[in-house]
């Protein structure tokens, strides 16, 4: 440490120790090379020293306010208005004196508050002091140019000196603007390889993640399956023809989540499905499933709805498969060519389902309500949706169906 260099150890970001050595400095070469310039103008020109002494004024309280708080954007303030004051009031008032300099002091103004109070503080004092030049050159410069008179040596040293130190203030500030700059880079840099590094973790993490998810689905696909082949066999062994179809209804559902979990696993991603492709494959299990060899059951199905998410698919597939099987065992019983319509759309989070087929279904008894009638009921519900029932051509359910 020295005098040009103090303790910063209690200041830990960098832009601020930075901005802290800046004002340290700026104080302190201001004061040392101000009191040079005051002896010079006490020989060749007393009037230079009244400048000369705001300025000394001014960075020595700059220099004791930081020292004190450690606030260099009040310093920095400082800095910029007194500099601009001065500056701008002595090219207005001291025409005996050449203002080359002035135009320099000004630009380091305008940098000391771009570097240390931001860039809408500099904007404001770059607008300040471009007002300072114009009414210097409109309304003092013919003043000046009149009264001035031929420059000895020691007052040409006097603005030789200043002019130097003012070239040394504007290249130190852009220095340590450019020092931010290239460590603001490296710290980019530095994050940008430490994100890259973490999205590739991430990207294997997930990888993982999706193969065990998509395992998963496999192993309940498969476990599902099991499931329908044991309810299959112990079918075969009922006696009434009544016990078998509810059990063929309750393999058709068990065969609807089953599909879920089979097209998951094929699905690139995990979490949406292909509602035209599971809502085919499944109606047409299910049309195989009821109806027999001779009797054809025409499907027509179509879906603006490219994919659905998982917790919509599972109440929306079985709500088909209790529609359809009802079509095939009541609606389409004695139908000789019968045809089944699904249509689905979706604005925003709503979806508009039409289930319409050629029959007639049984009109349900108020007594004795189904149990594959009230499932719809149930489904529609948890979907916090609406149905209603037309039945002039055919049988056509409209449901109104929202996100879950």
């Amino acid at each position: 440490m020295s005098i040009f260099t103090p303790d910063t150890s209690t200041i830990k970001d960098f832009y601020k120790r930075g901005l802290y050595l800046l004002a340290w400095r700026i104080s302190l070469t201001f004061t040392f090379v101000f009191i040079l310039l005051g002896g010079i103008y006490s020989v060749s020109n007393i009037s230079g020293l009244i400048p000369v002494a705001a300025v000394l004024l001014v960075s020595s309280f700059g220099f004791y306010y930081l020292h004190k708080t450690k606030n260099t954007r009040i310093v920095f303030l400082i800095f910029a208005t007194g500099g601009s004051l001065i500056s701008g009031i002595a090219m207005s008032t001291m025409n005996d004196y050449t203002h080359y300099v002035d135009f320099l002091w000004l630009t380091c103004c305008i940098l000391v508050a771009f570097i240390g109070l931001g860039r809408k503080a500099g904007l404001f004092f770059l607008i300040v002091n471009c007002i300072s030049i114009f009414i210097f050159f409109f309304f003092s410069l013919n003043n000046h140019i009149a009264e001035l008179t031929q420059r000895t040596f020691i007052e040409n040293l006097g603005d030789f000196v200043e002019v130097l130190f003012a070239f040394f203030i504007i290249a130190y500030l852009l220095h340590q603007f450019i020092a931010m700059q290239r460590h603001a880079e490296q710290e980019l840099i530095a994050s940008n390889k430490t994100l890259e590094t973490q999205n590739k973790l991430n990207q294997v993490k997930s990888l993982e993640n999706e193969t065990l998810l998509k395992e998963i689905h496999h192993r309940v696909k498969n476990n599902l399956q099991i499931i329908i082949s044991l309810l299959r066999m112990q079918s075969q062994d009922m006696k009434t023809d009544e016990g078998k179809e509810h059990f063929k209804e309750a393999i058709n559902r068990i065969m609807a989540m089953s599909l879920i979990h089979e097209k998951l696993y094929a699905e690139k991603e995990l979490s949406k499905i292909n509602l035209q492709s599971y809502i085919e494959e499944l109606t047409q299990e299910i049309v195989n499933a009821f109806t027999i060899a001779d009797k054809e059951i025409k499907l027509n199905i179509s879906t603006d709805v490219e994919q659905i998410n998982l917790n919509t698919i599972v109440p929306m597939g079985l709500l088909i498969n209790e529609l359809v099987s009802n079509s095939i065992k009541h609606g389409l019983k004695g139908v000789e060519n019968g045809e089944i319509t699904i249509n689905i759309s979706k604005k925003l989070n709503q979806y508009q389902f039409s289930y319409c087929d050629n029959g007639t279904w049984k009109e349900v008894s108020k007594s004795k309500i189904s149990f594959g009638v009230e499932l719809i009921d149930i489904l529609t519900e948890q979907m916090n949706g609406e149905k209603s029932l037309s039945t002039e051509n055919g049988t056509c359910y409209v449901f109104i169906l929202n996100d879950v």
